[in-house]
């Protein structure tokens, strides 16, 4: 099957450069390039309104614009096209510039051969199609927000119309009004709920998606190149960012089942001793920080009759927050206390703390404290260790002070 050439447009204003590049895409055995050359800007906006082109090929430097600007204007009129920008300035600063304003790649003249010129291309080319699949689907993620708000409005008006009916039985109104302010309420709380989850989702899964493609884009071009321990980190920067895309994938099930009170409760005779082991060993495996964890307990109980499931999902938030929001090195204390009715478990950091205004909120859904700055999180954890904790009929507090640490305290009976 004859495979078409790519259709490249190149806005160069200098000759030798645009021949020099002609030449280098013709050195190719494998692709095929069809070149648009153009000297101005304002050609080239001309030629991307006529026709169709693969990727475009940008000079920096042009007689009616200088600069990153002309990124800019380029990616504003086309989009979907990948830019590789073309200059004679090994420049990173403008290099970085040209990126954030739209460019797929950045290439210094002079240092261009065939095989990087036809790499960025083709590079250049998959990345801005995954991001066209990406505005594609955040635009059918906003579609589906609006049609679930519009069935909720038609559901409100409905409702309404139902008691405006039923107004001359004043007792069977009083209680049909009741059940509909019931109802809507619990609409609009899941509205914002399934609102609030496709934003995080959309939201969160872009950088480990990103990070995923990043690395698995490294290992294939270079790793023949690389040393074991330089894959070794590209790999684990694959999977932890799987494990984050895992975690917040059971954090928004647990949340939706909790939110619908359909959380599962099923205990049974639980090694709390056991347990808290293994998920220390876990996590410090997973997350691959320098905090340790230390362990300790009182009292002569080990196992309890609780559901094992939600206790992982508890005692992991808790520990993970620990983690993430103490400085590196720090020892993070995990303890378990036994009493004649009930186990209390203590987790305690020396991290950033938490104020004393944000405090009252914190198991609220999607709720994060006001001096998390620019630490990642989706504000589901603590909300479902609450959940958790209500399941099993018990209790969770936090003890806080900015600057000085952190101490959650849980306590859950051990007979219902």
């Amino acid at each position: 099957m004859k495979i078409s050439p790519l259709k490249i447009l190149l806005v160069e204003d200098n000759p030798a450069d645009a021949d020099l590049l002609q030449e280098i895409l013709e050195e190719s055995d494998d692709t095929h390039c069809s070149l648009v050359h153009v000297e101005r800007l304002k050609d080239a906006l001309q030629v991307l309104s006529e026709g169709h082109f693969d990727a475009i090929l940008l000079d920096l430097s042009l007689p009616d614009k200088q600069g990153v600007s002309t990124v800019a204007q380029t990616h504003e009129a086309a989009p979907d096209l990948p830019i590789v920008v073309l200059t004679g300035l090994n420049d990173r600063v403008i290099a970085l510039e040209a990126l954030r304003q739209g460019a797929q790649d950045y290439l210094i003249k002079g240092k261009i051969d065939t095989n990087l010129l036809l790499r960025a291309i083709h590079h250049g080319i998959e990345r801005a199609q995954t991001l066209k699949k990406l505005r594609h689907s955040e635009e059918q993620l906003q579609r589906l927000n609006e049609e679930l708000e519009h069935r909720v409005e038609e559901q409100t008006d409905e409702l309404r119309q139902k008691n405006h009916s039923l107004q001359s039985e004043i007792i069977e109104r009083q209680r049909l009004e009741e059940e509909l302010r019931h109802a809507l309420a619990k609409e609009k709380e899941l509205s914002a709920l399934k609102s609030n989850i496709i934003s995080v989702v959309s939201h969160e899964y872009r950088t480990p998606l990103a990070t995923i493609l990043s690395s698995s884009e490294l290992i294939e071009n270079y790793s023949d190149k690389w040393s074991q321990e330089k894959k070794r980190i590209h790999f684990q920067r694959i999977q932890g960012a799987v494990h984050h895309l895992t975690q917040l994938v059971n954090d928004v099930l647990v949340l939706s089942k909790a939110e619908a009170g359909k959380l599962d409760f099923n205990p049974s005779i639980v090694n709390l001793v056991v347990l808290c082991q293994e998920l220390i060993e876990e996590l410090q495996l997973t997350v691959k920080s320098k905090h340790s964890i230390s362990f300790e307990t009182q009292g002569a109980s080990c196992s309890a009759y609780l559901d094992e499931k939600l206790l992982r999902q508890l005692f992991t938030n808790l520990l993970w927050n620990a983690i993430k929001y103490s400085p590196e090195e720090n020892q993070i204390q995990f303890r378990l206390e036994w009493m004649q009715n009930q186990v209390i478990v203590q987790i305690c950091d020396r991290g950033m703390g938490i104020p004393t205004e944000d405090q009252s909120q914190l198991f609220d859904a999607f709720y994060r404290a006001s001096n998390v700055g620019t630490i990642s999180g989706t504000g589901l954890g603590l909300a479902i260790a609450k959940k958790c904790v209500d399941r099993h009929d018990g209790r969770i507090m936090v003890e806080s002070e900015v600057g000085v640490g952190t101490m959650f305290t849980v306590t859950l009976p051990l007979s219902r």
